[in-house]
């Protein structure tokens, strides 16, 4: 009986000791700073994430406006109203009017 109580008092001696209390310290720290990276990856990621959706709402929205403008120039009237806007001409028998701001 005596040697049970001096192994029981041994276990108990090393559980509360400095250098097991240390130990568990130091496993628990880990702990904490690999919850802490994973903490920061996952805040980086959806910062990213919204940056990322946000620009391919942008490119969706381009695609949009690029689609309507080749739709635009597969009929005649875009075709036509495009080379005016670029290029500055008119149809035979059409006379072009331009008009100049005195201010500038």
């Amino acid at each position: 009986m005596k040697d049970f109580q001096t192994r029981a008092q041994t276990k108990s001696n090393i559980l509360y000791s400095w250098f097991f209390l240390c130990i568990l310290l130091i496993i628990l720290g880990l702990f904490v700073k690999s919850a802490y990276a994973s903490f920061i990856k996952k805040n980086t990621a959806n910062i990213q994430q919204q940056k990322y959706q946000e620009r391919f709402e942008d490119l969706s929205q381009k695609k949009e406006n690029l689609e309507e403008k080749i739709q635009n120039l597969k009929s005649e009237r875009g075709k036509e109203e495009e080379f005016r806007k670029r290029f500055n001409v008119v149809k035979e028998g059409e006379t072009m009017i331009r008009i100049i701001n005195e201010k500038q």
